[in-house]
Order: C-alpha cells, then structure tokens, then sequence
C-alpha cells in the first residue's frame, strides 16, 4: 500500500491521545501497530472499501480516544495493500482557510488551475490519478468535522464522481460539512458509530499494555473507569500500575480492590472535555462529582442556568426526575478521576459553595467529602453512607466511613453495617469481635429493625465458623487463633437457634409501628439465610422441603427474592439428583433476570446466584445447558451474564468438568492469582484444585504438585459444603493423573459419604470417575446410581456402566455420542475408544469400520486417509514386522531365524496379530498390509 503524505503541518500524524499503541514494546522492533478489538468494525469498514461494494466508503464517529484513527489504519494496512491511499487532516487552523486541509495537494498543481474550485477539482482528480497509476484510491480524512467547506466541497465530489472512496472520522457528526451529510443521506457512505470496547476487547488490550494475563476482575475494573475508550483503557492501565491497584501476582496482573487509584493519566486523557468550561461550570461538575446528585433548584441558586444547559448540551450532565428534578454526571468514571484531582482546600470551597444534599446526594460520597474537608458529619449520615457503600460492594469504604464517626456505633443499624462491611470484605474474626463487644446493644434493642439484622448476619458468621473443614475447625470453645469463641446459642439446632431468634424478633416486629417493607424485607433475608445455612452445612433435603414451599409462592415473592431463594432450590435439586427438575428451574430463573431492569441483580447476591445457578448445572453434568447460560441468557440479552471472578472460576470448572485442560487452566489461573488477593467466600480451594487437574492432564506434574498444597491450605473464607465437594473431586482427579494408587479408594470413599448425604449427582460423577479410572468393581454401582438421578448424564451414565459391564460396543458408542452432545469431550472420547477396543476384542469389524469411518467425517479426513493405519498402528513393533514378513510369503521358519526367535513365538504372534486385525489368513493379512503400502507410498499417510 503506497500513501502520499503531505510534509507540512496539515499531513496526518499519529497523537497517543487518539491513536492506542498498545505494542509500544514491539514497535521499537520495527512492527505495525498492534491492533485489537473491532473486528466487526474491520470487516464493515474494508467491505465497503471494495470495487463491488453498494456504497463508497464510510463515516466513523466516535470520542476522542475511541480508536477510530487505529481502526482505519489498521483496515488499509490488511484489506487495502494495493490501494493509493491519500491522507487528509482537518483541524480547527486550516478550516479557516479555503482549501485549507488540501494545501499540500494545491501545491502541486499548475498556477492557472487553482483559480476557480471547479478547475481545482479538476486538476486535484487529474493529479491524484496520475499518482495512482491505475490503483484504487482512498480518501482517508480525520477530524472530518473541522474541514472547510471548499475542501469539503472538493473531497465529496471526488466520491460522488467515483473517483475514490473515502473513510472519514467525526467526533462530532452534528458538525460534519453538509457535502458529507449528503453523501450519508443519498447512501453514498455508510455511517458508523464506535461504541466502547467490550469487556474481552478491553482485557486484550490491557494485556498487550501489561505484557502478561489479567484477571477479568481487574479487566473489568479499567473497562469500567475508561468506559471502554481506548486511549483512556491505555491511561488508566499505567495509573493503576504505578499506585498498585494492580499488582502482579504470580504471572497474572490482578486487581487490588483495596488500593484507591490515582488518575494522573486518565485525568489528562479524559478532563480535556471540561479545559474550555468556565470557572462557574467546573465548579458545578466537580460539585456533583463530590456528592453525586443535587436538586436542580439548588444549583439554580449558584449557577448560571445558560451554563446549565451548555453543560447539559455537551453531555456532561443529566436531567433526572426523582421526586424532583436532579442533576448527575453523565459519565460517572469522570467523576471519580475529578474527585482525584481534587485537594483538601478545593473540597472545603466547593463545600461553602455548593455542599451535598440531604434528600438526593449520595450518601456515601457525602460522608466521604465530610471527611476529607475533616467535618463533623450530620445525624445519621455516617450509617447511610456505609449502607450505600455496602450496597455497592466497597467493604473498605463502608468501614472507613463508620471509622470516622465512631460516635455512630451506639446505634444498632451503623452496628449492622459495619458487620456487613467486615463480612463483605471477608474478615469474618473482625465481624465476630464486633458482635461480641456489642452483644448487650443488639439483644436490648427489640423493636429495632437492625437488631434483627443484626441476628441474622451473626448466624453467617457462626455458620462460616462451623462449616469450617476438619482440619480447620477451632476447638471447642475456641475460635479463630485461640481467640474466645461466640458463645452458641442453646436449643438443638446449635447456631441456627440464632434465626429462631430472629423470627421472633421480627413478629413483635410486624406487631409495632415499623413500616410494612422493612419487615417484609427482613422476612426475604430470613428466608435466603436459612437457605444458605443448609446449603453451607450440605443439608439439601431441608433445603428442598423448606425452599419448595417457599417457591410455590410464585410471584407472591416478588422477582429478587424468587430468583435468590431459586437459586438454592435449584442447587438442591441438582445435587440430590433431581437433574431435569433443575434444569427447568434454572432457565426460567436465568429469564428472570435476564427480563429484570438492568442492575437489579449485578449486585454481589445477584452475582452470586447466577454463579450458584451454573455450579449447580456443571455438578449435574449438565455442561452445555451451563456454557449456554454463561453464553446469554435464555432471551438472547446478555444483562443476566455473569462477570468478575466468578465468571472466571464458572468458565474454568466448565473446561475442567468437560476434559478441556488448557482451557481451563487459561481461566483458573487467572482466577487463582485474583483469589490470592482477596477471597472473601472461600473459593481458592476449589479453583487450585481443578487448576491441578488440568496441570496434571497436562503432564505439568510439578505445577499440579504445588496448586494440590494451595487447595489444601487456609483460604480466606469458608466454602460451603458443595463448593469443598467439588474442590475435593478436582484433586482427587489430580492425584489420579499424578499416578497416586489412592485415588480410586478415595473416590469411592467420597459416594458413599455422598450418599449418606443424598448428594446423589456428587455420588454419580465420583462413581463414573471411579469406573473410568479402571474399578470395573464399581460398574454395578455406577449402574445403580445412574438409574436413580434424572437427566441426560444419568442416561449417558447408565448406557456407559451397561455397555461395560456387557462389553456392548453399541452402548459405549451411544454414551459417548450423549457425551459429546453434552460438552463432556474427554469422557467422549474415552467411550469412543473403549468401544473400539471391545469391537475389536469381539471381533466386530462392521462395528470397527463405523467407528474409523466416523473419526474420518468428525476429523474431515478423506477415505483415502486408509483406516488400514489406524489397525498397525495397534499392533506392537515386533507384531508389526511380523506380519509385513508373513503377508510378504515369508515361512514362519524364516521369520523365526531373522528375528532371532522361535518358531513357537512367530505363531503366538501371528494369532494375536490376526485377532488386532480381524483377518483369517495370510492372504487376508497381505491383502491388509498390501492396502497400507500403497497408501503410504502415495503420502497419505
């Protein structure tokens, strides 16, 4: 691709603001430009860049920083080689000239043709034809909405003649030239407008800036401060590796949620959007930016309403209407960069300016600006700001703001939101010290909703407590590190005598004078608290008999707890067997919140219950059902889809349970690396488990080693049972490929405490595990087990245990054809292969060529890619001389002699290698070998 570019200031040239060099490391070597993402984008553009395209060419419009210079480089660099590309850059100096943007083509023509614009558009069309000899041409214009009108006039006519094509980029498409509005309206070029990067685009991106993988939390953290802007994802990848907020933690960058960024970078990528406002206008954003919201009534006291609407017309304000009229930024990742920004004395003007409001700002933002100007903070302020901050998932921020009012802590509901900061955060010995230091505040307080609160999140941390595996769980009468443990509350039922507690609270609750949706609200967190509780202890059976009442409630419900209480219904269902039960279930609660307005379930007890919802599936075998809701939700949105962490353990267990290592090692380790730094649930154990699995798989026998201690050491939370199951079924696996002899005991061990405990499904996969691991012994009960649990794996279960225990090579072909079909590829493959080696072991060549005629279709070989190989390949070295001598004519006496052998041994042989091949005699045998020969002399093999 040859370009003619101008040598004064109007050729086009590369910003780093605009144009993301994510290969700057590569490009010192003399490389193009590392270009990511777009793909869609990519084809659209060079499409219609081709001879036979409808239209002739296309407008870009897109930020500053969107990537749109990137995008159409990188399109004429692939597509557009052979094409005379001439670059044009409008800019706001030579708009005010006529022909300002093509002077430097101007310059060549001859004086008498620059005279009049119909000559200039002439001589230009002779002059750049003349250059192109014969090629293509592509007009490329940036910052297409600053050209002048002549160069505009010039540029379109040269499309609408079709005399060239052109990519023209806007960030403003409300200022292009009317020429171009034109040949938009008249389908002459096709507009296109970049959105942000997706999420994937955005964590290649930041690993081609890093050099190295990215957890998807950290992925999605910068996604989120940059919006998705290229330039700005570039910004905000070096700010947060200069104060740490990302870190390397083995070989992955993650994410360190508790270090509060700086944005040198980012605020110079993103505040040059406010360098031209007026003083009252930065005043105003930076207002909204400390507090979140305010009354528009109120900011029409301070602020001009003509700098309003300028503001408002920009895009950097909204208008809303809550109870009255209230303006926001629109972009919520520019107030976080400008609050960095911000000094103590700039916050303590703005405060006298313009301060928070009581009924609309943000409560969190509010305590926060309180305390950074060192003010004492309103009634109750402190207790609604660490509410918000929990709600939103800052733990730290939460705990800091209840910190700075310690006066707050006499009140039951700042005592309930400081537990739920420390539980959130995953220090469950904080939250206990807690409870216990105010253990007199919260029983003395009966007609407090908090109270009751308050009992129902002591009963997690007692439950996470006693959940604890053998090896962990504290002593009695002790609890973490010696420290004295919460006292148990009497009754049967041990700590779920808590909730009891909390029930009665809340009937003298519904008897007083507290609001009907407080109480109703505790009611749901009564009801999702003793799901988790029989959850955490695998008591699935009262899971099931108190949940199903629960459920046929139906909408009575409302949709958030039926979807949350769901979850667990449906965890108990695939677990005790009742696979196809939960299945129904699991999609129509995936369509709930796929149907829910957006943000109803992408807090951190939605997150978990989608994550909950696919566990659930994966266990039942039901591996496709659960890529496909990973995938989407069953209404093609993908509002419902599942992010951060636990998307990247869901996606890894999926890899791990199908047979697919590399896959899941590329999702687990990542994962893995982001647990070490905070895991607050207690997911570490199961994720380095199955992260050694697939190292051993691997052949990775020293990695896997090192992951199996990992699994085995303290994590930070407690998993509930279900989760621990499933980290123990990794590692037995793992030990298995690391040739342990234990693993097979062990995995028997494992289903008969699975079915004492009527974990079916669990029961199941260690009996298949068990079976495939070569205890024939086991078959029976596999048979057994499989009869019993509903659902496509129990049928392929069950096909697999008869097909072995009757040496039906059929049946083994038909399990591994369910297999396959449900995603579980190394199972299907085994199958395939075991029911060849009983066909071939009976004798059965039909079934033997079905099975090589199917390989040859599924691996798209031809039939001349002979399943003769396939056969030899079977026999042992010395079989396979053998018989090429025997089918050659040679005696058995001859064969004897040259091998050094007897005559005895060549006869064993011979029997043994007509049994591999299904032949009768040596002229069978030559026919065999003869077929081999010729394929392999023609190289098909």
């Amino acid at each position: 691709m040859k370009n003619h570019h101008s040598e004064g200031a109007n050729a086009l040239k590369v910003h780093t603001a605009d144009i993301p060099d994510p290969g700057s490391a590569h490009n010192q070597q003399g490389n193009p430009t590392l270009f990511l993402g777009r793909a869609s984008a990519v084809r659209s553009v060079a499409e219609r860049l081709t001879a036979h395209a409808g239209s002739s060419g296309c407008l870009l419009i897109g930020p500053a920083g969107s990537g749109k210079s990137a995008l159409m480089r990188h399109v004429l660099h692939v597509h557009c080689e052979d094409a005379y590309v001439v670059h044009i850059r409008g800019s706001a100096f030579a708009g005010r000239t006529p022909f300002g943007a093509l002077t430097f083509l101007l310059s060549d023509l001859e004086p008498d043709t620059a005279t009049h614009p119909v000559l200039i558009l002439r001589g230009l069309t002779e002059l750049i034809r003349g250059r192109a000899a014969g090629r293509s041409i592509i007009l490329v214009v940036d910052n297409a909405e600053e050209l002048d009108e002549f160069s505009a006039m010039v540029l379109s006519q040269m499309v609408l003649n079709r005399a060239a094509r052109m990519i023209a980029a806007f960030r403003d498409f409300s200022a292009a030239p009317a020429e171009f509005m034109g040949l938009w309206r008249d389908g002459m070029l096709t507009r296109m407008d970049l959105g942000p990067l997706s999420a994937a685009e955005c964590s290649q991106l930041a690993e081609a800036e890093l050099e190295g993988p990215i957890s998807r939390a950290a992925a999605e953290d910068l996604a989120g401060i940059s919006g998705g802007n290229p330039s700005q994802l570039i910004a905000a990848v070096a700010d947060y590796r200069d104060c740490g907020r990302i870190r390397r933690e083995g070989e992955v960058w993650v994410l360190d949620p508790e270090r509060r960024p700086a944005y040198p970078r980012l605020a110079a990528a993103m505040l040059h959007a406010v360098s031209g406002l007026g003083q009252g206008q930065h005043n105003l954003l930076e207002a909204l930016a400390l507090c979140g919201t305010l009354p528009l009534k109120k900011v029409l006291e301070r602020a001009e309403s003509a700098e309003v609407d300028a503001l408002q017309e920009s895009g950097l304000l909204e208008l809303a209407q809550a109870h009255e009229p209230v303006l926001s930024l629109a972009n919520p990742s520019l107030g976080a960069v400008l609050r960095s920004q911000l000094d103590t004395d700039r916050r303590r003007e703005l405060m006298s300016w313009l301060g928070p409001d009581s009924s609309t700002s943000s409560p969190w933002l509010s305590a926060e600006w309180f305390l950074s100007v060192k003010g004492q903070l309103p009634p109750g302020l402190a207790t609604a700001g660490a509410r918000e901050a929990n709600e939103r998932g800052n733990h730290q921020a939460a705990a800091a703001i209840l910190a700075g009012d310690p006066a707050a802590l006499s009140s039951p509901a700042a005592l309930l939101e400081l537990v739920r900061a420390h539980v959130g955060a995953g220090a469950f010995e904080a939250a206990a010290d807690v409870l216990s230091e105010h253990r007199t505040l919260i029983r003395s307080s009966p007609v407090d909703p908090a109270a009751c609160g308050l009992l129902i999140i002591e009963n997690q941390v007692l439950c996470r407590d006693s959940v604890a595996a053998p090896a962990e769980a504290p002593r009695a009468g002790a609890g973490w590190e010696g420290r004295p443990a919460l006292p148990q509350p009497p009754g049967p039922r041990g700590h779920t005598g808590v909730l009891e507690e909390a029930e009665r609270l809340l009937a003298s609750l519904d008897e007083s004078t507290v609001p009907r949706a407080e109480t109703a609200e505790l009611a749901a967190e009564l009801i999702l608290a003793r799901a988790e509780c029989h959850s955490r202890h695998g008591d699935y059976q009262a899971n099931m008999e108190f949940l199903t009442r629960i459920h046929a409630r139906g909408d009575e419900l409302g949709r958030r707890l039926r979807v949350l209480a769901g979850a667990w219904l449906c965890e108990a269902w695939a677990i005790t067997g009742r696979a196809d039960d939960a299945l129904e279930l699991a999609a129509s609660l995936w369509q709930l919140m796929a149907d829910a307005p957006r943000g109803t379930f992408e807090d951190a007890g939605g997150t978990a219950a989608k994550a909950r919802i696919v566990h659930a599936l994966l266990v039942s075998g039901a591996l496709r059902s659960a890529a496909e809701l990973l995938a989407h939700g069953p209404g093609g949105t993908e509002e419902a889809e599942l992010g951060g962490t636990l998307r990247q353990l869901c996606d890894g267990l999926l890899h791990a349970y199908a047979g697919r290592p590399a896959a899941a090692a590329a999702e687990l380790i990542p994962a893995l690396c982001q647990l070490s730094a905070a895991d607050p649930m207690g997911l570490k154990p199961a994720a380095a488990s199955a992260a050694a699995y697939a190292a051993a798989v691997q052949g990775r026998h020293e990695r896997a080693e090192q992951l199996l201690k990992t699994a085995a050491a303290v994590s930070g939370g407690t998993p509930s049972w279900a989760l621990q199951r499933t980290g123990r079924h990794f590692a037995v696996l793992a030990e298995a490929a690391l040739g342990s002899p234990r693993a097979v005991p062990e995995l028997l061990l494992l289903a008969d405490e699975d079915d004492r405990r009527q974990a079916y499904s669990f029961s199941l996969q260690a009996l298949l595990a068990a079976v495939r691991l070569g205890s024939t012994g086991s078959v029976e009960r596999l048979l057994d087990r499989s009869c019993t649990v509903q659902g496509g794996f129990g049928v392929l279960c069950e096909d697999y245990a008869k097909g072995l225990g009757t040496l039906d090579a059929q049946l083994l072909l038909q399990a591994a054809a369910a297999a396959g079909e449900d995603g579980h590829e190394l199972l299907a493959h085994e199958t395939g292969e075991r029911a060849l080696e009983v066909a071939s072991g009976a004798g059965d060549r039909a079934t033997v060529r079905f099975i090589h005629r199917n390989r040859r279709m599924n691996s798209q070989e031809g039939e001349a890619d002979s399943e003769v190989e396939d056969w030899l390949r079977g026999l042992t070295s010395r079989e396979r001389a053998i018989a090429r001598q025997a089918a050659a004519g040679t005696s058995n006496k001859m064969i004897a002699q040259e091998l050094s052998i007897s005559v005895r041994t060549v006869e064993g042989h011979l029997y043994q290698i007509y049994s591999k091949l299904h032949v009768g005699s040596r002229r069978e045998l030559a026919n065999l070998v003869a077929a081999d020969k010729t394929a392999r002399e023609g190289g098909q093999l």
